[in-house]
């Protein structure tokens, strides 16, 4: 089945089916379910007590798990020759039953020991229409990150519900909103590292994936007509199942610029407001633990609060659970608005060269 979905912006709209099924696992297998019922997935990482730092585990994946680089020490940087985006073609298993995959995320510093000496945003995406030309890729987001100041990190992170795509050959993106690159006085970019383990074991992978926005800009505080986050944000039709048995709109989203009205959207409050059906579910992504941050200390102003983020880790997003506003067997209308963090509309009446704007993507996970 295809289901018809309408895009939220001018780009198009990409679905693509995760096809998941519970098979049996042998009891004398020596994964360790430890579970009388052989359908339950294995937990071989508790990620939630990982957060919300996902500091990555000292020791090595198990032999049962399965280990797939899709970049390896690639050095990312600006330069004569941009190497900002690098993408790689990536081959991961053939399907098979995964319990959990984790994305493990390694930034260091280039051979040369200077690492960027600036926080910058950056996304590792999945490339869904790959034989496309370039300039039409829709991108499904598999990690939002900022970079510390001067120094490395390494976060790992559940990607279990996306487990459907990670199959055969893909094309991988990574890119790092570095301008600094060799020669540069504040830095030489960042080697990136990302890795794929898949955990065997009865799968608890999304059944459907409804691919809304991968990682896109918004930008926030402009009330005149024909720039407004509804002006940017077109409504998105998604058909849900007869048979679906729970609905998450899984939310992603990091605010960026400074020193327009009220310094936003890097430093100040705001809502992120999902509709499904009419039905609000509200976000308030606000992080002011930065300080407790391990990936410390760094340079610059790391310790701030910040819009959804801190210099020096993962933004894993917001899963919402929104099966209580869909109907099984109908269509269902999801929608997005920004909104300060009291609920009242943002006006940048004392806007800077560059606006206020946050970088979002959202997707949606259909179990059966």
């Amino acid at each position: 089945m295809r289901l018809d979905c309408h895009a939220l912006s001018a780009l198009p709209l990409t679905l693509l089916l995760a096809g998941g099924c519970t098979t049996a696992a042998d009891d004398d297998d020596d994964t360790g379910a430890g579970d009388d019922d052989d359908s339950t997935p294995v937990q071989w990482v508790d990620f939630e007590a990982m957060a919300p730092w996902y500091t990555c585990p000292s020791e090595d994946p198990p032999a049962e798990a399965t280990v797939v680089t899709a970049f390896g020490a690639v050095h990312q940087y600006f330069g004569g020759e941009d190497h900002r985006t690098v993408q790689a073609e990536v081959t991961f298993p053939e399907a098979q039953d995964w319990s959990q995959v984790g994305l493990r995320f390694l930034l260091e510093c280039p051979d040369s020991d200077l690492c960027d000496h600036w926080d910058r945003w950056g996304s590792v995406q999945l490339v869904l229409n790959p034989g496309d030309p370039e300039e039409d890729w829709e991108y499904l987001e598999l990690a939002r990150h900022v970079t510390p100041y001067r120094k490395g990190m390494c976060q790992f992170i559940d990607v279990t519900p996306l487990a459907g795509h990670l199959v055969g050959s893909q094309t991988l993106t990574s890119f790092v909103d570095t301008w600094v690159g060799p020669g540069h006085d504040q830095g030489e970019g960042w080697n990136v590292t990302v890795q794929f383990v898949f955990y065997p074991g009865p799968p608890d992978q999304a059944d459907q994936v409804v691919n809304i926005w991968g990682a896109r800009g918004i930008t926030v505080g402009e009330l005149d007509e024909g720039q407004t986050i509804a002006d940017q944000v077109e409504p998105a039709t998604v058909p849900i199942p007869a048979d679906a048995t729970r609905v998450v709109a899984h939310l992603t989203t990091t605010g960026h610029s400074f020193g327009n009205a009220m310094n936003c959207a890097e430093f100040c409050e705001m809502r992120q407001d999902v509709y499904v059906n009419g039905e609000l579910f509200s976000v308030f992504p606000w992080r002011d633990d930065c300080p407790n941050n391990p990936v410390s200390p760094q340079n610059g102003t790391w310790e701030y609060p910040r819009n959804g983020w801190c210099p020096g880790a993962i933004a894993v997003g917001h899963p919402i659970d929104v099966t209580e506003a869909v109907v099984p067997g109908e269509a269902s209308v999801f929608d997005f608005d920004i909104r300060l963090a009291n609920g009242t509309e943002y006006y940048n009446y004392s806007p800077v060269d560059l606006l206020p704007y946050e970088i979002v993507a959202l997707k949606i996970y259909i179990y059966r």
